[in-house]
């Protein structure tokens, strides 16, 4: 199965949220904004169908969307509460190849005008979409959550363990050329040019590493600014469903750096 893409139609949908004051979240709050998209869903067979199955190619199943972290300014965190603290205004990004996702979002958060996040209260002022459009073979790239690419490996035990590579591996380009084919493909419906594609770090420094938490599993992914080069209905696919892996859980949500 693949998506039928349309004409220029938004594939990023900015919501932007207001609050009384700092709102206090967990440290680990990325499945606290799935729950978030999904509720806002507001038809129900797109929400059953995105969360117990998604787009299958290959045994793999993507889901063809992707979100950001909160943005706002710099959180601080409360020791003593164990939470992080985000001072509003704040905007979440989302970002979908499938312009039916983002009518449905729109719709469900501005029907809805005030959600909760775990046990913060928000209330939505206002909402932009936009349409950013790759012509070049060049892209730069800010992530806007952290960017995840990792295999799953074969100790000397004999048991299976996730490996996550960082953008200055060799292995981390291919990784990231595979999944963005394969994306493309279901787009599509055709396979796409990606010999020489490259992602190149422009900007990354150690401090860019998030080991994040989602759910019970450790994830391990990379913020910064990013070059790619390639086919750019490739790197398309990068600005609509994101980078690497885990998109639908919030990684690998970019933008064009500015």
């Amino acid at each position: 199965m693949h998506v039928k893409r349309e004409g220029k139609l938004p594939v990023q949908l900015t919501i932007f949220f207001s609050a009384p004051g700092p709102l206090a979240v967990p440290v680990h709050y990325g499945h606290l904004l799935q729950g978030l998209i999904y509720h806002h869903m507001e038809n129900p067979v797109l929400r059953s169908y995105l969360h117990e199955h998604g787009f299958t190619l290959e045994k793999r199943r993507f889901k063809l969307f992707t979100f950001s972290r909160l943005l706002g300014r710099a959180a601080r965190y409360d020791q003593a509460a164990g939470r992080l603290l985000l001072t509003p205004p704040l905007r979440l990004v989302i970002c979908s190849p499938i312009p039916f996702i983002l009518q449905e979002l729109g719709t469900g958060f501005l029907r809805q005008g005030q959600v909760r996040l775990g046990e913060a209260h928000l209330e939505v002022k206002e909402m932009a979409t936009a349409a950013p459009r790759v012509t070049q073979e060049t892209l730069q790239v800010r992530m806007l959550s952290p960017l995840v690419v990792y295999s799953t490996l074969c100790g000397a035990d004999g048991r299976s363990y996730t490996y996550y590579y960082s953008p200055f591996e060799p292995r981390f380009t291919e990784l990231v050329a595979n999944n963005l084919a394969k994306k493309h493909l279901l787009v599509h419906g055709r396979p796409a040019r990606a010999d020489g594609f490259a992602i190149r770090p422009v900007r990354v420094e150690d401090r860019d590493l998030k080991v994040t938490r989602y759910k019970d599993t450790v994830i391990k992914g990379w913020m910064g600014h990013y070059e790619l080069r390639g086919d750019p209905d490739l790197l398309q696919v990068a600005l609509d469903a994101g980078l690497g892996a885990k998109n639908s859980q919030g990684y690998g949500c970019c933008t064009p750096a500015e």
